[in-house]
């Protein structure tokens, strides 16, 4: 069995608030728990990770984790034209190149996986060489991805039930019996994002979104320590998605 951890590098709930916590305090608690097992995962960063907190690109990549690009500051291109979504991609990708020492950048994710028609088409003209937006697979004719030599990696879009109590331990043993998962969070999870809501008064918006806000933190980083060990008992391999391009 193959598992990729994927983590969206961006600021803390994009729309709701415009702040870097989650990127200066929870990547860290992120990437010192995947070096406690040895684990490389895949971060989609945006293009305002990169200029904004460019030492984050370093950071993921000096540990020898992969880079993504996750559009360039969290826009929703579902809504633009083919040529505002492309100039997007395109800046986003550059910016990270920028950034990077020696990394290559093949892969991409839609912000809140809600990809154009014609993402493929985009990716193809880019260098992309795969895509992790599309979270099923009777989705894809929808895109034509046959058109282009894309790869889907379809990720689990189970990240906010993840947190949830009573479904923590039933999605760990679904997940452990799949022969390859994409699994998706986010920085901002690994701190306690509500918290950072009420300094900022973004909770009166926000309060009933409780995929938003319940077991950040702490509790988060403890329901993935487990999830890693209990899947490290069962001989499961940790991969990153550039690994499983053919």
């Amino acid at each position: 069995m193959k598992i990729a951890l994927t983590f969206d590098i961006e600021r803390d709930i994009p729309n709701v608030l415009n702040t870097y916590f989650g990127v200066k305090f929870g990547l860290i608690k992120i990437l010192k728990l995947l070096d406690t097992y040895s684990i490389k995962g895949t971060f989609f960063c945006t293009g305002t990770i990169a200029e904004e907190q460019p030492w984050a690109i370093n950071l993921i990549e000096g540990k020898g984790h992969e880079l993504a690009c996750h559009s360039s500051n969290h826009e929703r291109l579902s809504n633009l034209t083919y040529n505002e979504c492309k100039e997007i991609i395109s800046v986003n990708k550059k910016t990270i190149e920028k950034r990077c020492q020696k990394s290559e950048i093949v892969g991409f994710r839609t912000p809140y996986l809600k990809p154009p028609k014609f993402l493929f088409q985009i990716l193809h003209d880019l260098g992309f060489k795969y895509d992790s937006s599309i979270s099923t697979r009777k989705r894809m004719q929808y895109y034509q991805p046959y058109m282009y030599e894309i790869q889907e990696f379809h990720p689990l879009d189970i990240y906010a039930v993840f947190r949830l109590p009573l479904s923590s331990y039933l999605l760990r043993k679904w997940i452990l019996r799949k022969k390859l998962i994409v699994l998706y969070f986010h920085s901002w999870e690994a701190i306690n994002i509500r918290s950072i809501m009420y300094h900022h008064n973004a909770v009166k918006n926000s309060s009933f979104r409780i995929d938003r806000w319940i077991n950040t933190g702490d509790s988060f980083i403890k329901r993935i320590k487990k999830f890693i060990e209990e899947a490290i008992s069962k001989k499961t391999e940790f991969i990153t998605l550039k690994q499983l391009i053919t």
